[in-house]
């Protein structure tokens, strides 16, 4: 390779760099936007955590359940049971109300009549940090329209939970805490 082509290489990485972290920014307005309009959930744009680290704990969120080193609790989807297995995993959790967790708003319940692609973050994995209390509320007003995975982590992945509805309508609720 001559140096013409390594200044060009570096270019084109910048580059795409330049365009990812755009497109990470829209994804996070559009995100906001869409929980306020369809679930009248608000957080301000600061409460984002930082992409790569969101992406970097949600990928090790998923290790931790393909390893088996979770809990589960399954049970049929159900309107009026939702409610009920949500106040058991939040009054497991109870010590911990205080935490502050990344929160992955489930990315399917934004709009979800309106899948049409255009919806950045469905290609990113965003998270918000908020203290666990604070994120109850708004599982709850997403649960009802739950198509993808809701997850709920502390930072160093010390507890957490994900909720998810499978192709059968089941529920889901995989959750750990270190002893």
């Amino acid at each position: 390779m001559n140096e013409g082509d390594v200044m060009a290489d570096d270019r084109r990485v910048k580059l795409e760099g330049l365009i990812k972290n755009n497109k990470i920014k829209q994804a996070k307005v559009q995100l906001v936007r869409d929980m306020k309009k369809y679930h009248d959930i608000d957080f301000p744009e600061q409460d984002f955590v930082d992409y790569q680290q969101s992406e970097e704990v949600r990928r090790k969120v998923y290790e931790r359940i393909r390893a088996d080193k979770v809990q589960i609790l399954k049970f049929p989807y159900d309107q009026e049971v939702l409610p009920s297995k949500s106040d058991f995993i939040f009054n497991y959790f109870m010590k911990y109300e205080d935490t502050t967790i990344l929160f992955y708003p489930s990315i399917f319940t934004v709009g979800s009549n309106l899948r049409t692609g255009d919806q950045l973050y469905l290609n990113f994995p965003l998270a918000v940090a908020v203290p666990l209390r604070d994120c109850r509320e708004m599982i709850m007003k997403l649960m009802s329209e739950m198509h993808n995975d809701l997850i709920v982590v502390s930072e160093e992945l010390g507890f957490g939970f994900v909720l998810s509805e499978d192709e059968y309508s089941d529920v889901t609720i995989e959750y750990w805490e270190k002893s």
